[in-house]
């Protein structure tokens, strides 16, 4: 099964989509460039700009939030077991278990039914969008790991599987994954008008009102963990692998949530004492 990323931007390109910024970040003679990632997208996202392409050549290491290669069935099992005698009925409530067990059937995903309810929903939510034509092998963040490859550049993660794996686990003993469960298919209801409306806001390169519609579809307890857990506790970890860890010149390709923000890595990277600035470049069509 392949993983779908929590944090991820259903972003496709319409007939003029302005390119998404690429952002520059110097400190003491290191150079680091940033790239908010689609991380799903059909066969019209058929460039990137080439301001991209020439911070790739430039690097040393592209930096994903995780190394695919690093997922498989062994990393993946200790977080998609059930415990003997827990059920999706157990978890979620009656009404809500059977809503889900529904939509899996309806998409002819039996499989799915042992495995947790977070991770039910993640996959459903996945192959939902891959029947509009929607594929993370065509997403910004595939299509630069093959052209690393294709240059001999290594490819890392930012993060092992595991820590982002451990924390969507971690929703049942926070009591958030009937919630997560709930709105995640909510969203699936009307899938295409949540996508057109992250397009509209993306399109409009305005940030604030993309962390605005973060905060304001979730319930607070839900959005506190997504702020803080998987964004800004992540994004804290990224900066010290970086300061650490990355070689003189690197790309990060990242959801670009992570990168806007009080507590985005542009913003972490400049009180950090980098000096940021963002990198024009001509529309993708």
């Amino acid at each position: 099964m392949k993983i779908l990323p929590f944090l991820v931007l259903w972003l496709w390109c319409s007939h003029s989509l302005a390119a998404p910024a690429l952002w520059s970040a110097t400190k003491a003679g290191q150079q680091l460039w940033l790239f908010g990632s689609i991380h799903l997208a059909d066969q019209r996202l058929s460039s990137l700009p080439p301001a991209l392409l020439h911070s790739l050549q430039q690097s040393e290491q592209l930096f994903l939030e995780v190394d695919p290669g690093t997922i498989s069935p062994a990393t993946l099992a200790p977080f998609l077991s059930m415990p003997p005698g827990d059920s999706w009925h157990s978890r979620l409530g009656a009404p809500l278990a059977d809503e889900l067990e529904q939509a899996i059937d309806d998409m002819a995903l039996s499989p799915l039914k042992p495995l947790p309810p977070w991770f039910a929903v993640l996959q459903l939510t996945q192959a939902r969008a891959q029947r509009l034509g929607f594929a993370s092998a065509r997403g910004v963040d595939m299509q630069m790991m093959e052209l690393a490859r294709q240059q001999h550049i290594p490819v890392l993660g930012l993060e092992s599987p595991g820590l982002v794996f451990g924390l969507l686990a971690s929703l049942p003993e926070r009591q958030l994954e009937a919630d997560f469960v709930r709105h995640t298919l909510d969203e699936l209801d009307d899938l295409q008008q949540h996508l057109d409306q992250l397009l509209a806001t993306w399109q409009a390169g305005d940030e604030q009102a993309l962390l605005s519609l973060l905060r304001t579809e979730q319930s607070p307890p839900l959005n506190r963990f997504i702020e803080q857990d998987l964004l800004l506790s992540r994004n804290r970890l990224w900066l010290e692998h970086l300061k650490n860890q990355a070689p003189q010149k690197a790309l990060l390709v990242v959801g670009a949530l992570h990168l806007y923000g009080e507590h985005g890595l542009i913003r972490l990277l400049e009180r950090d004492g980098y000096t940021l600035n963002k990198i024009e470049d001509t529309p993708l069509y």
